[in-house]
């Protein structure tokens, strides 16, 4: 859980931007509030789609008839990670169609939201996670780039924000840094499972016992 309140991110874009503090987001919620509120999370969610150590799962699904493959309501994006392809041989491509509480699996490449039934589909999400729940280097990574933007749309300081897109370079570096070593992953691990799969052949070479000079290790 992070440090930073949301309360204090908010007074913090404001402070910034030379405008006045308040004691809470309820009573005292008026136009400058509002738009740093929304400024906030539109970073927050734009930071989170490159994915974090603690907002990114993968599901395992196998329907027992033809239909559609239920999504989160709060996931920001899916792929399909498993492999397949359909009757024409082209690789099926998936990724998240709809909104709120009906997300689903879309199939791009058949144009249909309707999965196979007894096959195991293997999909990757990335989820929305509230402020609260983000690591501190990662909110103050966010919050830089909130109060950078707040302050060019409300004051449109120049000088201010050359200082600003200073902290924001390094806060950013922190916070990709800060995750990075939150996920444990090095240069052979943290490519895309797509990625992976192509690096060491796994498509193409499954038998262990075939060694090859390309294929890598990871333990």
């Amino acid at each position: 859980m992070g440090d930073i309140s949301r309360l204090d991110a908010i007074n913090q874009m404001l402070l910034l931007a030379g405008e006045s503090l308040v004691s809470d987001l309820e009573n005292q919620s008026g136009l400058d509030t509002e738009l740093s509120e929304f400024i906030l999370d539109q970073f927050t969610r734009d930071f989170q789609l490159r994915g974090l150590a603690n907002n990114k799962i993968t599901k395992k699904i196998t329907l027992d008839s033809k239909g559609r493959i239920a999504i989160n309501a709060d996931a920001i994006s899916a792929e399909l990670c498993s492999y397949h392809v359909n009757d024409e041989g082209y690789t099926i491509i998936g990724v998240l169609q709809g909104t709120g509480t009906d997300k689903h699996l879309f199939d791009v490449t058949n144009q249909t939201d309707q999965w196979k039934a007894a096959v195991e589909y293997k999909y990757e999400l990335v989820l929305s996670l509230p402020w609260e729940k983000m690591d501190t280097p990662v909110q103050r990574a966010i919050l830089a780039s909130a109060a950078r933007q707040y302050q060019i749309v409300t004051q449109g300081d120049g000088d201010i924000d050359k200082y600003l897109a200073k902290e924001e370079d390094y806060y950013r570096a922190k916070g990709v840094g800060a995750d990075l070593d939150d996920r444990r992953r090095t240069v052979f691990s943290s490519a895309s499972s797509k990625l992976q799969d192509a690096r060491t052949r796994n498509e193409f070479y499954r038998d262990a016992t075939v060694l090859r000079y390309w294929r890598t290790r990871n333990g």
